[in-house]
């Protein structure tokens, strides 16, 4: 029997450039988060731990993050690690496990050929990617051993074709079927970022333990995966180890009951980390400065807020006439005369700027009326 902890992708080092703000919050959690892989494989009596690749963004990552994760390795030395480089960080000779560093550390294997490695209760298969630009099945070098005592295991970094639209690339591709020729017991993935099985378990991407963005479907966890004996059905349980928590909605405004009804959604999520919200519709002036408002005070209660209002009209009201009065001439002749540029503008990105000036002046006017 052998039990062991799959991961991948950590890709430390990131910059995160799409996540502003944010950025600096999820790079720090990815390296944090690292501890929760390696308590997992203590907790549940792992054999090992098996790293998939990509755990850093790229060969070049700076020494400080490199030292930050190998301080976390050199913190559970009763867990024995085996990693095989991905894409990203790739085999070569500026390869970041050729830096001493890695070398010094006992129970890190970093796997660099196909030659089979003997582990705690199995045989691993490793597939090293030694092109970014591969096209040709790397798991086509996985022996035969349908008639090989012990339980076997391939590992790969890259894309099983035909199986998960969206998911493949024309480079690194892997073959499902590698399963029935070789006869391996199961294939341990990485490359994809969201956690899959197939083939009853036989096949599976442990996806990144530290979820990246916010479309990212299945991530944050590592996979503890045990199979009793050769040919049985592996056992996959999906251990939760990220730290930050992910919420994204669209809300299509319409009136003020529209804010009620973020409102409402506001509350269910506010112990979320990162929260992302889009407008769409449109929206009366009158309710805009209360929308702000809400928005203004959310951003002070998760870790990172993100607001995109820009697909959102303000509406002028339908009777210019009508209108609040600021008690001041030239405050309400302007606020007019602003509300008949709003009416008039048909550029969405103008009127953004006019209703932004409209609402301001409201605010203004209201004080001064205080």
């Amino acid at each position: 029997m052998v039990r062991f902890v799959q991961t991948s992708d950590w890709q430390v080092g990131m910059k995160g450039g799409g996540l502003g703000d944010a950025a600096s919050i999820v790079r720090e959690a990815r390296v944090k988060s690292i501890h929760n892989v390696l308590k997992a494989a203590q907790e549940h009596d792992a054999d090992f731990a098996l790293l998939c690749g990509d755990i850093f963004e790229h060969n070049m990552v700076g020494q400080e993050d490199v030292r930050a994760v190998v301080a976390i390795f050199n913190q559970y030395p009763d867990v024995p690690l085996y990693l095989l480089p991905g894409n990203h960080d790739i085999l070569g000779a500026d390869c970041i496990y050729n830096r001493e560093i890695f070398q010094r550390i006992g129970h890190l294997t970093i796997i660099r050929t196909g030659d089979p490695v003997e582990v705690p209760g199995a045989t691993l298969h490793p597939c090293p990617i030694l092109s970014k630009f591969a096209t040709h099945d790397l798991t086509t070098a996985i022996p035969t051993v349908h008639e090989t005592d012990g339980i076997h295991i391939g590992v790969a970094h890259g894309s099983l074709t035909g199986e998960f639209p969206g998911w493949e690339d024309t480079t690194l591709p892997i073959d499902p079927s590698c399963i029935d020729r070789t006869g391996i017991d199961y294939l341990a993935l990485g490359h994809w970022h969201g956690y899959r099985a197939y083939k009853d378990n036989r096949i599976a991407y442990s996806g990144t333990h530290e979820q990246t963005k916010y479309d990212e479907d299945g991530a944050g966890q590592c996979l503890l995966v045990r199979i009793d004996e050769k040919g049985d059905t592996p056992k996959i349980e999906s251990v939760s180890t990220g730290q930050l928590s992910w919420a994204s909605s669209e809300f299509e405004m319409r009136d003020s009951t529209s804010l009620d009804e973020l409102k409402s959604y506001l509350e269910s999520v506010k112990e979320t980390d990162m929260v992302r919200l889009e407008f769409r519709g449109e929206l009366p002036l009158e309710c805009k400065e209360e929308l702000d408002n809400t928005l203004e005070f959310q951003a002070t209660l998760h870790k990172n807020f993100r607001a995109k209002t820009e697909s959102l009209d303000v509406i002028a009201p339908a009777q210019l006439d009508e209108r609040i009065e600021l008690g001041d001439a030239t405050l309400d002749q302007t606020a007019k005369e602003l509300n008949q540029l709003l009416t008039d503008e048909t550029d969405p990105k103008q009127r953004k700027i006019i209703a932004e000036a409209l609402t301001h002046l409201l605010r203004f006017g209201k004080d001064v009326q205080v």
